[in-house]
C-alpha cells in the first residue's frame, strides 16, 4: 500500500468519524428529554453499534484494508473535529427548540371549568361569611 493510499484511507476515516458525530447528535437529541441512566446507556450502546456498522459499510464500499491504527485514529479525530465544530452549532439550535417547547408548555391556558369551580367555592364562602 502506497503512502497516497494510506492518506486517502485516513481521510475517509476522518469523514467517517464526522458522520459518526452527526449520528451522535441525532441520538443525543432523542435521549435529551430522558434523565434516567438506563436510557443513556441504551442510546450509547446504539450509537456504538451504529458507528461500527457505519465504519464497516464505508470500509466495504471503499474497499479499505483491514483495521489499522491510523484508520482508528482517523475515526477518532473526525469525531473529535465534529464535536468541537459542528456540534456546537447543532447544540445551539437544539437548545433554542427545547426552550421554545418548554415556553409553549408553560403558556397553555388553564381549564375554564376549573376557574369556575374555584370562583364558585370562593363566592359561597364569601357569601357565608357576610
Amino acid at each position: 500500500m502506497t503512502d497516497q493510499n494510506q492518506i486517502f484511507v485516513f481521510l475517509v476515516c476522518v469523514a467517517c468519524g464526522i458522520g459518526g458525530g452527526f449520528v451522535y447528535d441525532v441520538i443525543y437529541c432523542a435521549r435529551y428529554p430522558f434523565r434516567k441512566s438506563w436510557v443513556r446507556i441504551t442510546t450509547d450502546v446504539i450509537f456504538c453499534l451504529f458507528f461500527a456498522a457505519l465504519y464497516l459499510f464505508v470500509s466495504v464500499m471503499m474497499e479499505l484494508p483491514g483495521l489499522r491504527f491510523y484508520s482508528f485514529v482517523g475515526c477518532v479525530l473526525g469525531l473529535f473535529l465534529y464535536l468541537k465544530s459542528f456540534h456546537k452549532i447543532v447544540a445551539f439550535f437544539t437548545e433554542k427548540v427545547y426552550n421554545k417547547l418548554v415556553k409553549s408548555r408553560k403558556e397553555k391556558p388553564k381549564c375554564q371549568q376549573k376557574k369556575r369551580r374555584i370562583c364558585r367555592k370562593k363566592s359561597k364562602s364569601a357569601s357565608l361569611s357576610q
